[in-house]
């Protein structure tokens, strides 16, 4: 067994509705090391072993990026040294802070990336890193031999919900998750809730997510001003921020999660929704390979509000399609991704 891995990440907060899912891949990790040390900049509630111990850069205190920079860069000496590897999550930026260390102390440098941005910051880890992991390959536009397919760990077990109802004799139940930003287009799918409303197919929409940018206020306002235009405002209805822990149960409302994000990385909402035997229609092309031979019948154009009413009313072996989903997203826990990551360490 490797004695010991340092981690560097965002946050550790299973309360946080963008990365509330982490915590778990640390206890995942911590299976296969003596000692598990995880560099973060902030923390809250975490459920963590005994082999795992946590420094915060302390933005959860409010302690200022520069402050938070040289205790990265502190930490970074004090731990690198002793530990045997250093996986880096989700930022880039990360990976190249610690390349210097783990290039003189001999340490594996891993960064799992999955994201559809192409920066500078994301070519030179690529180049540095000894490797790069991510979901999916078509989750990156960047392309290199360094680059690995791992899968996308979920909590499976967590969100599953055996005794899931078909909506033979009620309103149907969709639901979209993420930052209220341009990108999530959810104009698409309140357009095709105003679709279904016309076509007099019942349905009650659930819209999950919190501006995070400055921009984001103004859609969000462009959001809301769209449903009373429509007048949906009885079936579309905006729950803001959700923190991680309690999102099985709005999975478990749910019969179908959309995603109408373009083709691009992963989103994890509709990995959770699988889970939890959710319908998932998205309009990103890269869920294809984990939608299976229902895909062509799953998937909608961009943008495509029309499109989409039609996959939603046409729906008809909800409990069939459930069993699917769950049974796809199966092979994606994080025991078995955290598996195929360790070799690269």
């Amino acid at each position: 067994m490797p004695k010991n891995l340092l981690i560097i990440c965002q946050k550790v907060d299973e309360n946080d509705d963008l990365l509330g899912f982490f915590p778990a891949w640390i206890r995942e990790f911590a299976h296969h090391y003596e000692r598990v040390s995880v560099i973060t900049l902030g923390a809250g509630e975490a459920q963590l072993p005994d082999n795992v111990a946590v420094y915060s850069l302390g933005k959860e205190r409010g302690v200022s990026r520069l402050r938070r920079w040289i205790a990265l860069f502190r930490n970074l000496y004090r731990q690198v040294p002793h530990h045997d590897a250093v996986f880096c999550h989700m930022s880039p930026i990360f990976a190249l802070c610690a390349w210097p260390f783990s290039k003189f102390w001999h340490k594996r440098l891993v960064l799992w990336y999955l994201h559809r941005s192409r920066t500078l910051r994301l070519k030179l880890a690529v180049a540095l890193c000894d490797a790069v992991v991510t979901s999916d390959i078509e989750s990156l536009t960047l392309r290199s031999s360094n680059i690995h397919a791992v899968g996308h760990g979920v909590e499976v077990d967590r969100y599953s919900t055996p005794q899931r109802v078909a909506p033979d004799h009620r309103p149907l139940r969709i639901l979209a998750v993420g930052r209220l930003s341009p990108i999530k287009d959810f104009g698409t799918l309140i357009r095709a809730a105003a679709h279904l409303h016309e076509d007099d197919i019942a349905c009650e929409v659930r819209i999950i997510g919190k501006t995070v940018m400055k921009k984001d206020t103004q859609y969000a306002q462009q959001l809301h001003t769209l449903v009373n235009r429509l007048g949906i405002g009885h079936i579309v209805h905006f729950f803001g921020f959700v923190p991680h822990r309690t999102m099985p149960e709005h999975y478990r409302w749910a019969d179908i999660v959309v995603g109408c994000t373009p083709t691009g990385g992963i989103d994890k909402a509709l990995l959770e929704a699988m889970a939890a035997g959710c319908v998932v229609l998205t309009s990103n092309t890269v869920m294809k390979n984990y939608l299976g031979e229902r895909a062509p019948e799953l998937i909608f154009p961009h943008g495509d509000s029309r499109a989409l009413a039609r996959l939603i009313g046409g729906i008809q072996d909800f409990n069939e399609l459930a069993r699917t989903m769950e049974r796809l997203v199966s092979v994606h826990t994080p025991k078995v991704v955290v598996e195929r990551i360790i070799p690269f360490l």
